[in-house]
């Protein structure tokens, strides 16, 4: 296996492998040992040659990967949503019964088959925008805690195994949190943690709490070197009219990233309009304190963005990942190069992003 993925990473070859993907790019699906070679082999060989199904489109001096070829970007699709298999944590599954209803469903690889436990149900007209589990390896199966973060500001909390608090807690968040950004589950705080609208306040929900008395709580972010304040003087009218969305993510070791992903609006087709990956801002948090620092280095690290919960982890546990990058799936594909802030967006033509609304996009990482 090793030599053939060399032989197809050469530029030399990069017409015959995009030629022939039937029979050798094909080789990474089925749920293969490591999904993102043929993300990276894409990135990379099409760089040194042209061929009229995958190709770079520079046309708006943008860096857009075309991928004409729908088996192909059915692959890249499947690729991008593989994540990393489970080991011993729960995740949340959204599945359709026959009479179209839809209901959350927690699933539990700790054992030879599948552990599954349905959630309660929840309102049918509500739109989820992600859900956070509180998955630790201190915390008890009866303590362990889902929580939905649907768009717009509202959050409901259930303890699925827990007798007196397994049906959902809806919680009045005021609007404090951002309406279109996610939810995640801090192991060194043990806290779920959001951002407020506009992004300068750190909100946060403490996991244990009473059925009847669930207060959040928010705390003040500030930059010691102000960039954001800078980058809106230096360039207002550009980014007044884009879209955001923030995302904290959680290292091992406890730091916190927070992730602006930015979108503009882009013509698709006469009449029709649709949002594009604009770029991204990267800050290390501290949590306790509410410092924020602006960085474009954050090491063999790769970020994860998606319908779940936002995730970090090392370039150097699967082979094709790139170091020090974001990896995003949703009304948008593609990768994003931290240091040098060039942003690949996926198409399947030169004005169709290739695209997901599948929940979840990404599953959690391995534990």
């Amino acid at each position: 296996m090793s030599q053939l993925i060399n032989r197809l990473l050469k530029p030399s070859v990069c017409k015959n492998v995009i030629r022939s993907h039937s029979k050798q790019v094909r080789m990474f699906s089925s749920k293969p040992t490591y999904p993102y070679l043929l993300i990276d082999h894409l990135l990379k060989t099409t760089e040194h040659c042209s061929n009229d199904q995958v190709y770079y489109d520079d046309k708006y001096y943008e860096k857009n990967l075309v991928i004409k070829d729908q088996g192909l970007a059915e692959e890249v699709r499947e690729v991008m949503t593989v994540g990393f298999s489970h080991k011993d944590d729960w995740r949340v599954h959204l599945e359709k019964s026959e009479d179209s209803s839809t209901s959350l469903m927690m699933v539990s690889n700790t054992s030879f088959v599948p552990v599954k436990h349905q959630l309660p149900p929840l309102s049918s007209n509500c739109r989820i925008q992600n859900v956070a589990i509180s998955n630790s390896v201190d915390i008890k199966k009866e303590d362990l805690v889902v929580a939905v973060k649907f768009f717009g500001s509202d959050v409901s909390l259930c303890k699925p195994f827990s007798d007196s608090s397994s049906e959902w807690i809806n919680i009045n968040t005021s609007g404090s949190v951002h309406p279109f950004s996610s939810l995640t589950y801090s192991k060194k705080n043990k806290k779920f943690l959001s951002v407020s609208p506009s992004g300068t306040y750190l909100w946060y929900l403490d996991l244990h709490f009473d059925e009847d008395d669930v207060e959040p709580y928010s705390s003040y972010l500030y930059f010691r070197e102000d960039p954001l304040l800078r980058l809106y003087k230096m360039d207002l009218e550009d980014y007044i009219w884009r879209f955001r969305t923030d995302h904290l993510a959680e290292l091992p070791s406890g730091e916190h990233f927070l992730v602006k992903w930015f979108f503009k609006d882009v013509m698709m087709n006469v009449g029709k309009i649709t949002q594009k990956t604009d770029g991204f801002k990267v800050f290390r948090v501290d949590t306790i304190c509410g410092h924020l620092t602006n960085t474009q280095d954050i090491g063999d690290l790769c970020i994860f963005l998606g319908h779940g919960e936002a995730y970090c982890v090392p370039a150097s546990s699967s082979p094709g990942l790139r170091p020090n990058s974001i990896y995003y799936v949703g009304c948008n594909f593609g990768v994003h190069d931290i240091a040098t802030d060039t942003t690949t967006n996926f198409y399947t033509h030169s004005n169709v992003p290739l695209r997901s609304t599948e929940f979840p996009y990404w599953p959690l990482p391995l534990s």
